[in-house]
Protein backbone atom coordinates (compact mmCIF):
# COMPACT_ATOMS: atom_id res chain seq x y z
CA UNK A 1 0.00 0.00 0.00
CA UNK A 2 1.46 3.56 -1.04
CA UNK A 3 -0.61 6.35 0.20
CA UNK A 4 -0.33 9.36 -1.48
CA UNK A 5 -0.72 12.60 -0.72
CA UNK A 6 -2.22 15.47 -2.65
CA UNK A 7 0.61 18.39 -3.59
CA UNK A 8 3.42 15.98 -2.01
CA UNK A 9 6.95 17.32 -2.50
CA UNK A 10 9.68 14.91 -4.35
CA UNK A 11 10.88 14.57 -1.09
CA UNK A 12 8.22 12.74 0.03
CA UNK A 13 7.19 10.72 -2.73
CA UNK A 14 10.29 9.65 -1.96
CA UNK A 15 9.88 8.77 1.87
CA UNK A 16 6.36 7.05 0.87
CA UNK A 17 8.68 4.38 -1.25
CA UNK A 18 11.05 3.68 1.33
CA UNK A 19 7.75 3.73 3.57
CA UNK A 20 6.42 1.13 1.54
CA UNK A 21 9.37 -1.15 2.02
CA UNK A 22 9.07 -0.31 5.13
CA UNK A 23 5.32 -1.80 5.92
CA UNK A 24 6.13 -4.54 3.98
CA UNK A 25 9.20 -5.43 7.01
CA UNK A 26 7.22 -4.11 9.98
CA UNK A 27 4.77 -7.11 9.16
CA UNK A 28 6.64 -9.53 8.31
CA UNK A 29 8.71 -8.56 12.21
CA UNK A 30 5.04 -8.95 13.83
CA UNK A 31 3.91 -11.99 12.03
CA UNK A 32 7.70 -13.62 13.29
CA UNK A 33 7.35 -12.22 16.70
CA UNK A 34 3.90 -13.44 17.30
CA UNK A 35 4.63 -17.14 15.98
CA UNK A 36 8.27 -17.11 17.66
CA UNK A 37 6.30 -16.07 21.36
CA UNK A 38 3.64 -19.15 20.72
CA UNK A 39 6.15 -21.59 19.75
CA UNK A 40 8.03 -20.56 22.98
CA UNK A 41 5.17 -21.00 25.25
CA UNK A 42 4.71 -24.32 23.42
CA UNK A 43 8.24 -25.28 24.10
CA UNK A 44 8.66 -24.39 27.87
CA UNK A 45 5.13 -23.80 29.03
CA UNK A 46 6.49 -20.78 30.77
CA UNK A 47 5.43 -17.41 30.46
CA UNK A 48 8.59 -16.02 32.26
CA UNK A 49 10.20 -17.36 29.24
CA UNK A 50 7.93 -15.52 26.79
CA UNK A 51 8.11 -12.31 28.57
CA UNK A 52 12.06 -12.28 28.34
CA UNK A 53 12.00 -11.62 24.71
CA UNK A 54 10.55 -8.29 25.26
CA UNK A 55 13.37 -7.25 28.18
CA UNK A 56 15.85 -8.72 25.66
CA UNK A 57 14.37 -7.00 23.02
CA UNK A 58 13.97 -3.60 24.65
CA UNK A 59 17.36 -3.44 26.51
CA UNK A 60 19.52 -2.27 23.52
CA UNK A 61 17.84 0.95 22.46
CA UNK A 62 18.06 1.88 26.27
CA UNK A 63 21.30 1.20 27.22
CA UNK A 64 23.36 1.77 24.04
CA UNK A 65 21.61 4.73 22.86
CA UNK A 66 23.87 7.84 23.65
CA UNK A 67 26.88 5.48 21.33
CA UNK A 68 24.06 4.34 18.88
CA UNK A 69 23.49 8.23 18.27
CA UNK A 70 26.91 9.50 17.53
CA UNK A 71 27.27 6.38 15.32
CA UNK A 72 24.46 7.34 13.43
CA UNK A 73 25.78 11.14 13.17
CA UNK A 74 29.37 10.14 12.11
CA UNK A 75 28.31 7.58 9.18
CA UNK A 76 26.26 7.23 6.31
CA UNK A 77 22.61 7.23 7.60
CA UNK A 78 21.06 4.93 4.50
CA UNK A 79 24.04 2.54 4.79
CA UNK A 80 23.64 1.85 8.02
CA UNK A 81 19.52 1.04 7.70
CA UNK A 82 20.75 -1.16 5.10
CA UNK A 83 23.00 -3.09 7.33
CA UNK A 84 20.85 -2.82 10.04
CA UNK A 85 18.09 -4.60 7.97
CA UNK A 86 20.72 -7.64 6.61
CA UNK A 87 21.67 -8.19 9.96
CA UNK A 88 17.73 -8.60 11.13
CA UNK A 89 17.36 -10.57 8.08
CA UNK A 90 20.79 -12.96 8.41
CA UNK A 91 19.20 -13.41 12.35
CA UNK A 92 15.87 -14.47 10.83
CA UNK A 93 17.44 -17.12 8.15
CA UNK A 94 19.43 -18.71 10.85
CA UNK A 95 16.17 -19.27 13.17
CA UNK A 96 14.67 -20.83 10.24
CA UNK A 97 17.70 -23.16 9.46
CA UNK A 98 17.60 -24.21 12.77
CA UNK A 99 13.65 -25.02 12.61
CA UNK A 100 13.88 -26.65 9.26
CA UNK A 101 17.05 -29.21 10.99
CA UNK A 102 14.78 -29.65 14.15
CA UNK A 103 17.73 -28.13 16.25
CA UNK A 104 16.12 -24.62 17.43
CA UNK A 105 15.88 -24.58 21.30
CA UNK A 106 14.38 -21.43 22.95
CA UNK A 107 17.86 -20.07 23.92
CA UNK A 108 18.91 -19.63 20.25
CA UNK A 109 16.05 -17.20 19.80
CA UNK A 110 16.72 -15.13 22.79
CA UNK A 111 20.79 -14.68 21.30
CA UNK A 112 19.21 -13.98 18.15
CA UNK A 113 16.79 -11.37 19.61
CA UNK A 114 19.48 -9.53 21.42
CA UNK A 115 21.60 -9.62 18.11
CA UNK A 116 18.62 -7.96 15.92
CA UNK A 117 17.30 -5.76 18.44
CA UNK A 118 21.07 -4.35 18.43
CA UNK A 119 20.70 -3.64 14.61
CA UNK A 120 16.98 -2.75 15.34
CA UNK A 121 18.12 -0.31 18.05
CA UNK A 122 20.39 1.66 15.28
CA UNK A 123 17.32 1.46 12.72
CA UNK A 124 14.91 4.64 14.70
CA UNK A 125 17.06 7.30 15.23
CA UNK A 126 18.97 6.31 11.85
CA UNK A 127 15.49 6.31 9.72
CA UNK A 128 14.31 9.68 11.41
CA UNK A 129 17.37 11.30 10.59
CA UNK A 130 17.18 10.41 7.03
CA UNK A 131 13.72 11.76 6.87
CA UNK A 132 14.59 15.06 7.84
CA UNK A 133 17.01 15.10 4.77
CA UNK A 134 14.54 14.09 2.97
CA UNK A 135 11.50 15.65 3.51
CA UNK A 136 10.25 19.41 4.20
CA UNK A 137 9.30 20.21 7.63
CA UNK A 138 5.64 20.84 6.09
CA UNK A 139 5.50 17.55 6.29
CA UNK A 140 6.83 15.94 9.14
CA UNK A 141 3.55 15.77 10.99
CA UNK A 142 2.56 13.47 8.31
CA UNK A 143 5.79 10.87 8.18
CA UNK A 144 4.80 10.82 11.67
CA UNK A 145 1.56 8.91 10.86
CA UNK A 146 2.88 7.16 8.13
CA UNK A 147 5.47 5.58 10.64
CA UNK A 148 2.42 4.75 13.61
CA UNK A 149 0.25 3.19 10.79
CA UNK A 150 2.93 0.74 9.80
CA UNK A 151 3.30 -0.08 13.73
CA UNK A 152 -0.45 0.03 14.58
CA UNK A 153 -1.26 -2.02 10.90
CA UNK A 154 0.97 -4.66 12.54
CA UNK A 155 -0.97 -4.67 15.91
CA UNK A 156 -3.39 -5.82 13.96
CA UNK A 157 -2.61 -7.41 10.95
CA UNK A 158 0.27 -9.89 12.25
CA UNK A 159 -1.07 -11.51 15.30
CA UNK A 160 -4.66 -12.78 13.21
CA UNK A 161 -2.30 -13.69 10.05
CA UNK A 162 0.20 -15.66 12.36
CA UNK A 163 -2.88 -17.11 14.21
CA UNK A 164 -3.99 -18.28 10.19
CA UNK A 165 -1.08 -19.23 9.22
CA UNK A 166 -0.15 -21.55 11.81
CA UNK A 167 -3.38 -23.02 11.82
CA UNK A 168 -2.15 -25.26 8.67
CA UNK A 169 1.48 -24.53 8.29
CA UNK A 170 4.43 -24.25 10.56
CA UNK A 171 6.98 -21.54 11.11
CA UNK A 172 9.10 -22.07 8.46
CA UNK A 173 6.62 -20.66 6.22
CA UNK A 174 6.34 -17.25 8.28
CA UNK A 175 9.75 -16.82 8.59
CA UNK A 176 10.56 -17.25 4.67
CA UNK A 177 7.70 -14.80 4.86
CA UNK A 178 9.22 -12.37 6.69
CA UNK A 179 12.60 -12.92 4.84
CA UNK A 180 10.86 -12.07 1.11
CA UNK A 181 9.95 -8.71 3.82
CA UNK A 182 13.55 -8.00 4.19
CA UNK A 183 14.02 -7.71 0.67
CA UNK A 184 11.49 -6.00 -0.06
CA UNK A 185 12.13 -3.31 2.52
CA UNK A 186 16.02 -3.60 1.15
CA UNK A 187 14.83 -2.90 -2.66
CA UNK A 188 13.13 0.23 -2.08
CA UNK A 189 15.67 1.28 0.17
CA UNK A 190 18.27 0.85 -2.24
CA UNK A 191 16.23 2.56 -4.90
CA UNK A 192 16.01 6.19 -2.86
CA UNK A 193 18.49 8.62 -2.56
CA UNK A 194 18.89 10.24 0.73
CA UNK A 195 20.56 13.13 0.85
CA UNK A 196 23.88 13.10 3.45
CA UNK A 197 23.34 15.71 5.96
CA UNK A 198 25.16 18.66 6.95
CA UNK A 199 27.94 18.34 9.43
CA UNK A 200 26.83 19.90 12.77
CA UNK A 201 29.21 22.64 13.35
CA UNK A 202 29.80 21.71 16.81
CA UNK A 203 31.68 18.71 15.97
CA UNK A 204 35.96 19.17 15.63
CA UNK A 205 37.46 16.88 12.90
CA UNK A 206 39.01 14.30 14.63
CA UNK A 207 37.06 14.16 17.58
CA UNK A 208 36.60 10.82 19.28
CA UNK A 209 33.44 9.44 19.88
CA UNK A 210 32.51 10.20 23.55
CA UNK A 211 33.95 13.88 23.01
CA UNK A 212 30.63 13.61 19.91
CA UNK A 213 28.18 11.76 22.50
CA UNK A 214 29.04 14.68 25.53
CA UNK A 215 28.33 17.30 22.38
CA UNK A 216 24.73 15.70 21.86
CA UNK A 217 24.06 15.45 25.30
CA UNK A 218 25.34 19.09 26.01
CA UNK A 219 23.48 20.40 22.96
CA UNK A 220 20.10 18.73 24.25
CA UNK A 221 20.54 20.32 27.62
CA UNK A 222 20.88 23.91 26.66
CA UNK A 223 17.34 23.81 25.16
CA UNK A 224 15.06 24.05 28.14
CA UNK A 225 11.70 24.09 26.75
CA UNK A 226 12.75 20.39 24.72
CA UNK A 227 14.03 18.72 28.22
CA UNK A 228 11.11 20.02 30.17
CA UNK A 229 8.89 18.19 27.03
CA UNK A 230 11.17 15.27 28.02
CA UNK A 231 9.94 15.18 31.37
CA UNK A 232 6.30 15.26 30.36
CA UNK A 233 6.69 11.81 28.25
CA UNK A 234 8.75 10.50 30.74
CA UNK A 235 5.63 10.67 33.00
CA UNK A 236 3.02 9.63 30.17
CA UNK A 237 4.97 7.16 29.12
CA UNK A 238 4.80 6.04 32.57
CA UNK A 239 0.66 6.23 32.41
CA UNK A 240 0.39 4.68 29.47
CA UNK A 241 2.68 1.76 30.00
CA UNK A 242 0.51 1.01 33.51
CA UNK A 243 -2.44 1.65 31.84
CA UNK A 244 -2.05 -0.71 28.89
CA UNK A 245 -0.77 -3.74 30.77
CA UNK A 246 -3.89 -3.57 33.43
CA UNK A 247 -6.72 -3.98 30.29
CA UNK A 248 -6.86 -7.54 29.57
CA UNK A 249 -5.58 -9.13 32.94
CA UNK A 250 -8.80 -6.49 34.53
CA UNK A 251 -11.08 -7.73 31.35
CA UNK A 252 -9.72 -11.60 32.26
CA UNK A 253 -12.12 -11.73 35.58
CA UNK A 254 -15.65 -11.22 33.80
CA UNK A 255 -15.01 -11.69 29.86
CA UNK A 256 -14.72 -14.40 27.97
CA UNK A 257 -11.43 -14.56 25.63
CA UNK A 258 -13.50 -14.19 22.48
CA UNK A 259 -14.65 -10.82 24.25
CA UNK A 260 -11.15 -10.14 25.31
CA UNK A 261 -9.91 -10.69 21.53
CA UNK A 262 -13.01 -8.36 20.35
CA UNK A 263 -11.34 -5.71 22.51
CA UNK A 264 -8.03 -5.48 21.99
CA UNK A 265 -8.85 -5.33 18.34
CA UNK A 266 -10.73 -2.51 18.23
CA UNK A 267 -8.13 -0.54 20.24
CA UNK A 268 -5.75 -1.84 17.47
CA UNK A 269 -7.96 -0.34 15.08
CA UNK A 270 -8.39 3.22 17.28
CA UNK A 271 -4.70 3.66 17.02
CA UNK A 272 -4.93 2.53 13.13
CA UNK A 273 -7.62 5.20 12.79
CA UNK A 274 -5.66 7.95 14.90
CA UNK A 275 -2.58 7.08 12.64
CA UNK A 276 -4.54 7.47 9.25
CA UNK A 277 -6.05 10.79 10.70
CA UNK A 278 -2.23 12.31 11.59
CA UNK A 279 -0.61 11.20 8.20
CA UNK A 280 -3.85 12.97 6.17
CA UNK A 281 -4.03 15.86 7.91
CA UNK A 282 -0.51 16.41 9.47
CA UNK A 283 -2.12 16.90 13.31
CA UNK A 284 -2.90 20.86 14.33
CA UNK A 285 -0.41 23.56 12.89
CA UNK A 286 0.42 24.24 17.01
CA UNK A 287 1.66 20.82 17.48
CA UNK A 288 2.39 21.11 21.08
CA UNK A 289 -1.71 21.61 21.72
CA UNK A 290 -1.71 18.04 20.01
CA UNK A 291 0.43 16.59 22.87
CA UNK A 292 -1.27 18.11 25.92
CA UNK A 293 -4.70 18.43 24.51
CA UNK A 294 -4.22 14.35 23.49
CA UNK A 295 -2.51 13.52 26.94
CA UNK A 296 -5.56 15.37 28.70
CA UNK A 297 -7.71 13.22 27.11
CA UNK A 298 -6.16 10.32 27.69
CA UNK A 299 -6.92 10.79 31.39
CA UNK A 300 -10.65 10.23 30.79
CA UNK A 301 -10.18 7.24 28.26
CA UNK A 302 -8.77 5.57 31.54
CA UNK A 303 -11.56 6.79 33.56
CA UNK A 304 -13.85 5.23 31.18
CA UNK A 305 -11.98 1.80 31.21
CA UNK A 306 -12.42 1.45 35.33
CA UNK A 307 -16.22 3.20 35.76
CA UNK A 308 -18.09 0.07 34.81
CA UNK A 309 -17.65 -3.39 34.20
CA UNK A 310 -19.05 -3.00 30.46
CA UNK A 311 -17.07 -4.86 27.19
CA UNK A 312 -18.73 -1.87 25.24
CA UNK A 313 -17.91 0.96 27.40
CA UNK A 314 -14.06 -0.59 28.01
CA UNK A 315 -14.03 -1.01 23.88
CA UNK A 316 -14.71 2.72 23.57
CA UNK A 317 -12.09 3.53 26.29
CA UNK A 318 -9.27 1.66 24.99
CA UNK A 319 -10.66 2.90 21.22
CA UNK A 320 -10.38 6.36 22.33
CA UNK A 321 -6.86 6.05 23.97
CA UNK A 322 -5.23 4.25 21.23
CA UNK A 323 -6.72 6.89 18.64
CA UNK A 324 -4.71 9.42 20.73
CA UNK A 325 -1.58 7.52 20.81
CA UNK A 326 -0.60 8.66 17.37
CA UNK A 327 -1.20 12.46 17.53
CA UNK A 328 0.52 12.70 21.01
CA UNK A 329 3.77 10.92 19.52
CA UNK A 330 3.90 12.27 16.29
CA UNK A 331 3.30 16.20 17.23
CA UNK A 332 5.97 15.32 19.52
CA UNK A 333 8.21 13.60 16.71
CA UNK A 334 7.34 16.63 14.34
CA UNK A 335 8.72 19.46 16.96
CA UNK A 336 12.05 17.27 17.65
CA UNK A 337 12.93 16.94 13.55
CA UNK A 338 11.86 20.55 13.24
CA UNK A 339 14.24 21.54 16.16
CA UNK A 340 17.15 19.49 15.98
CA UNK A 341 19.72 20.34 13.41
CA UNK A 342 20.33 17.31 11.17
CA UNK A 343 24.28 16.37 11.94
CA UNK A 344 23.16 16.33 15.98
CA UNK A 345 19.78 14.37 15.35
CA UNK A 346 21.39 10.71 15.63
CA UNK A 347 22.75 11.66 19.18
CA UNK A 348 19.94 13.87 20.41
CA UNK A 349 17.34 11.44 19.17
CA UNK A 350 18.96 8.57 20.75
CA UNK A 351 18.89 10.39 24.19
CA UNK A 352 15.69 11.64 23.83
CA UNK A 353 14.61 7.57 23.46
CA UNK A 354 16.76 6.89 26.68
CA UNK A 355 15.16 8.78 28.71
CA UNK A 356 11.60 9.44 26.77
CA UNK A 357 11.08 5.12 27.81
CA UNK A 358 12.93 4.32 30.86
CA UNK A 359 9.86 4.80 32.85
CA UNK A 360 8.21 2.02 30.43
CA UNK A 361 10.00 -1.13 32.22
CA UNK A 362 8.93 0.42 35.13
CA UNK A 363 5.48 1.33 34.61
CA UNK A 364 5.26 -2.65 33.62
CA UNK A 365 6.87 -3.75 36.70
CA UNK A 366 4.34 -1.53 39.56
CA UNK A 367 1.51 -2.69 38.02
CA UNK A 368 1.07 -6.11 38.73
CA UNK A 369 2.68 -5.60 42.25
CA UNK A 370 -0.18 -2.80 43.11
CA UNK A 371 -2.83 -4.74 40.94
CA UNK A 372 -2.00 -8.17 43.36
CA UNK A 373 -1.08 -6.47 46.73
CA UNK A 374 -3.41 -2.88 47.05
CA UNK A 375 -6.14 -2.66 45.09
CA UNK A 376 -7.35 -5.93 44.54
CA UNK A 377 -7.60 -7.02 48.07
CA UNK A 378 -8.84 -3.57 49.23
CA UNK A 379 -11.78 -4.04 46.75
CA UNK A 380 -12.54 -7.68 47.47
CA UNK A 381 -12.55 -6.96 51.36
CA UNK A 382 -14.84 -4.94 53.47
CA UNK A 383 -13.53 -1.28 54.38
CA UNK A 384 -13.99 1.95 53.85
CA UNK A 385 -12.42 2.26 50.47
CA UNK A 386 -14.88 -0.81 48.75
CA UNK A 387 -18.03 0.46 50.69
CA UNK A 388 -17.22 4.07 49.85
CA UNK A 389 -16.80 3.37 45.63
CA UNK A 390 -17.73 0.06 45.02
CA UNK A 391 -21.59 0.63 44.68
CA UNK A 392 -20.28 2.99 42.04
CA UNK A 393 -17.23 0.79 39.86
CA UNK A 394 -18.61 -2.50 41.34
CA UNK A 395 -16.47 -5.15 43.80
CA UNK A 396 -14.70 -8.38 43.38
CA UNK A 397 -12.26 -9.53 41.20
CA UNK A 398 -11.04 -7.28 38.68
CA UNK A 399 -12.78 -4.18 40.40
CA UNK A 400 -9.28 -3.61 42.30
CA UNK A 401 -7.57 -3.28 38.70
CA UNK A 402 -10.48 -0.73 37.57
CA UNK A 403 -10.00 1.36 40.95
CA UNK A 404 -6.01 1.37 39.88
CA UNK A 405 -7.09 2.63 36.69
CA UNK A 406 -9.14 5.64 37.69
CA UNK A 407 -6.53 6.47 40.51
CA UNK A 408 -4.44 6.37 37.08
CA UNK A 409 -6.56 8.41 35.04
CA UNK A 410 -5.77 11.52 37.28
CA UNK A 411 -2.35 11.58 36.35
CA UNK A 412 -1.90 12.49 32.60
CA UNK A 413 -4.77 15.28 33.32
CA UNK A 414 -2.57 17.07 35.60
CA UNK A 415 0.38 16.39 33.80
CA UNK A 416 -1.14 17.75 31.03
CA UNK A 417 -2.42 20.78 33.18
CA UNK A 418 1.05 21.14 34.19
CA UNK A 419 2.08 21.49 31.01
CA UNK A 420 0.00 24.38 29.82
CA UNK A 421 0.94 25.86 32.89
CA UNK A 422 5.00 25.81 31.69
CA UNK A 423 5.73 28.88 30.07
CA UNK A 424 8.79 26.54 28.50
CA UNK A 425 6.45 23.59 27.66
CA UNK A 426 3.02 25.77 26.33
CA UNK A 427 5.34 28.12 24.20
CA UNK A 428 7.45 25.58 22.57
CA UNK A 429 8.83 26.41 19.49
CA UNK A 430 7.46 24.55 16.22
CA UNK A 431 10.53 27.01 14.25
CA UNK A 432 14.10 25.77 13.46
CA UNK A 433 16.99 26.79 15.60
CA UNK A 434 19.43 29.23 13.25
CA UNK A 435 21.76 26.39 12.60
CA UNK A 436 18.82 24.16 11.33
CA UNK A 437 17.45 26.75 9.22
CA UNK A 438 21.06 26.74 7.16
CA UNK A 439 21.36 22.80 7.47
CA UNK A 440 17.36 23.12 6.01
CA UNK A 441 18.54 25.26 2.88
CA UNK A 442 21.63 22.88 2.38
CA UNK A 443 19.66 19.70 1.90
CA UNK A 444 16.90 21.44 0.09
CA UNK A 445 20.01 21.92 -2.60
CA UNK A 446 21.05 18.58 -2.40
CA UNK A 447 17.40 17.61 -2.90
CA UNK A 448 17.13 19.51 -5.70
CA UNK A 449 20.57 18.67 -7.69
CA UNK A 450 19.64 14.45 -6.79
CA UNK A 451 16.19 15.29 -8.63
CA UNK A 452 17.92 16.68 -11.40
CA UNK A 453 20.31 14.48 -12.23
Amino acid sequence: MLLQFKGASDGMKKYQLMWTGQLFSILGSGLTSFALGLWILGQTDSVTSFTMIAVIAGLPAVLLAPWIGAIVDRYDRKLILILTDTISALVTLYIAIQYMNDNLVFWHIYVCVLISSVATAFQAPANIAAITSLVERKDYGRVSGLMQFADSSSMIIAPLAAGALLAFTDLTTILLIDLGTYAIAMVTLILVKIPKAKAFKGDKKGSSMWQEFKLGWAYLFQHKDLVYLLVFFCLINFVVSMGTISVLPMLHFFADKSEIGMVLSVGGIGMLLGSFYLASTGGPDKKIHGILGSGFLMGFCLLLLGIYPSIWLIMLGLFCFKFLLPMINGCSQAIWQGRIPPGVQGRVFALRRMFAQFTIPLGDFLAGPLADFVFEPVMRGNNIVSNTVGPIIGTGPGRGIALMLICLSILPMLFALWGYSNKQIRHISDEPDPEHEDADSQEQTGTAAATNS
